[in-house]
């Protein structure tokens, strides 16, 4: 007569247990080399571009602040005002740019989110296991 009760020696249930966690580990780690990997590039990815960009806004910015400077200078406004006037234009727009650069990165994380959930997860479908019997043989 059948009781419910897993009537296995400790030992193999201990056995099993280790099985199915490292099983599980193996698995928890495949997922984060994934998402890290997909993370990973797209930081790559993104990082040459903004080098690139800046690269040609610095070569750019040069052209223009001798430009800005030239032409206050021909319409007779002396040459070190003229440069602390673009100074002045210069730093703002530096400040305009990292204000949106920092808001453009809130709420991104480098942390493997589904990662932890799922290990989470799959940590308390191990404990209930454990308390209650597996329901696999």
């Amino acid at each position: 007569m059948d009781d419910g009760v897993d009537r296995r020696p400790f030992g193999t249930v201990v056995n099993e247990v280790l099985g199915q966690f490292a099983s599980l580990m193996r698995l928890e780690l495949r997922l984060l080399e994934a998402e890290m990997r997909g993370k990973t590039s797209t930081i790559v990815s993104s990082g040459a571009c903004g080098i690139a960009a800046a690269i040609f806004f610095l070569l750019a910015a040069f052209a223009m602040v001798q430009f800005l400077i030239l032409t206050m200078i021909h319409f007779g406004v002396g040459a070190m005002v003229a440069c602390l006037i673009v100074g002045i234009i210069l730093v703002g727009g530096g400040l305009l740019s990292l204000h949106l650069a920092k808001r453009a990165l809130v709420g991104w994380t480098i942390t493997p989110v589904e990662t932890v959930n799922q290990v989470r997860s799959d940590l308390a479908a191990l404990k209930q296991g454990v308390r209650y019997g597996s329901t696999q043989r």
